[in-house]
């Protein structure tokens, strides 16, 4: 008797499982070392970046120096047409002063207001999120280590470098990230054509 064929994973199963887990792709498709490989060599890429570059080289659009989520003010003017005015959250008398010239005016993120704007301020963010829930979490502690520490307002709690080892370190972050694009869309396309085969 012909033993039945095992059924393979969707394609868009087998993408979203490579962009949560490096090299996840591979693995519900059955190869375990190239899955192995790929994973391990994506997710070391990303943590040399960390590593050289410190936790602040993740810098996610719509967040300012200080870890605090940016935010625009947008009013109208004489002409009945909208501006939005990026401010420092942390800046209540700015705030004040805003609302007090237009009470009309209100605030919203930064990165749901201009989010284009936001991203081309930030690009290498679009690389790095392509690594997945650990670009998210390195991201969330990034903006924690931003806040400023106790008692001294404007210091940051782990300051941004800002020399030569910043840019090499989001440069790894994001390369690994487009590395594991490459892995997405390669293993997406093995599971396509083993589907087709079947």
């Amino acid at each position: 008797m012909p033993t039945p064929a095992k059924s393979s994973p969707s394609p868009v199963l087998v993408g979203l499982f490579a962009w949560l887990v490096p090299g996840g792709g591979y693995f519900l498709l059955g190869q375990r070392a190239r899955a192995l490989i790929v994973g391990i060599t994506i997710i070391i890429l990303f943590l040399s970046g960390i590593v050289i570059g410190g936790i602040r080289v993740m810098d996610p659009p719509g967040w300012g120096q200080y870890g605090y989520m940016a935010q625009l003010v947008v009013r109208t003017n004489r002409n009945n047409e909208e501006i939005a005015q990026r401010i420092d959250p942390t800046d209540g008398d700015q705030i004040q002063q805003i609302h007090d010239d237009n009470p009309n005016a209100t605030v919203v993120s930064a990165l749901f207001g201009q989010f284009m704007s936001e991203l081309g301020d930030k690009p290498w963010f679009v690389g790095q999120i392509l690594c997945g829930p650990m670009t998210l979490a390195t991201a969330a502690t990034s903006i924690h280590e931003a806040r400023p520490k106790p008692g001294a307002p404007g210091i940051e709690g782990v300051p941004a470098s800002h020399s030569r080892s910043w840019e090499i370190g989001a440069l790894y972050t994001a390369v690994a990230g487009m590395l594991n694009l490459l892995i997405i869309i390669d293993s997406t396309y093995r599971a396509g054509i083993e589907k087709s085969q079947r």
